[in-house]
């Protein structure tokens, strides 16, 4: 008899913390880690509305799921839940930051708390779109975090295709007719760029930024190519 192949990407039971983790790029990550066997911390703020479709989202997987609030601009509430975390699960081993705001100074300010959280090394990925200014971000944190064998990466993207949820339709249409792939970027290539940055395998890679959109952007450097 052949056994099955054997998909999975080695996530079981790592856990991971998704900043803004109930909709959009965040959501699409906590589901790649919950099907990969992670246990999958999403925090989220007092008046999101999302989270109960992201529970429903998250239900049956491989991997579990819990929902906390957390304002990442509150240094002291970052530490308090990294304290939590180390105290209920033992440490963290994959801490993803959905980037719903450019402003990512406040990765800079908890690298001390962040790094102790991580017990024996781990992965940071920064996941967003290409306005965000991340190279500077990443390369301050991957210098601080290698000390402690932690490789820091960043996932983004130009244009997500949300479906019926997408802002500009039309938009979303003609750069799908220009993009070598044939289509624009799904919230799902993201968290598989994520996931596959979060593996074992992935451990040597560390200060890049890497763009996922089918090739979309090499028309930009390069020019029509059909």
């Amino acid at each position: 008899m052949i056994e099955p192949v054997n998909t999975r990407l080695g996530l079981d039971g790592k856990i991971a913390l998704v900043t803004s983790g109930t909709h959009g790029l965040g959501l699409a990550i906590a589901s790649k880690l919950c099907d990969n066997g992670a246990h999958v911390i999403l925090t989220t703020t007092d008046d999101d509305v999302d989270i109960e479709r992201a529970k429903i989202v998250l239900a049956g997987k491989p991997g579990s799921v819990t929902v906390t609030q957390l304002n990442i601009h509150d240094e002291h509430s970052v530490r308090l839940l990294f304290d939590r975390v180390k105290e209920e699960r033992g440490r963290l081993d994959i801490f993803v930051h959905h980037a719903v705001s450019p402003d990512l100074t406040p990765l800079l300010n908890i690298v001390e708390p962040l790094a102790k959280v991580f017990v024996d090394g781990g992965r940071v990925v920064i996941a967003g779109y290409t306005v965000t200014p991340v190279h500077g971000v990443i390369r301050t944190l991957a210098l601080e975090m290698a000390w402690y064998r932690v490789a820091v990466n960043a996932v983004v993207t130009t244009v997500v295709d949300n479906g019926p949820m997408n802002i500009d339709p039309d938009l979303v249409d003609r750069l799908a007719i220009k993009s070598p792939s044939g289509r624009v970027t799904l919230p799902g290539d993201i968290a598989n760029a994520v996931a596959l940055l979060c593996t074992d395998e992935a451990a040597w890679v560390q200060g890049q930024v890497i763009t996922v959109d089918g090739g979309l952007e090499l028309l930009e450097r390069w020019g029509e190519t059909r």
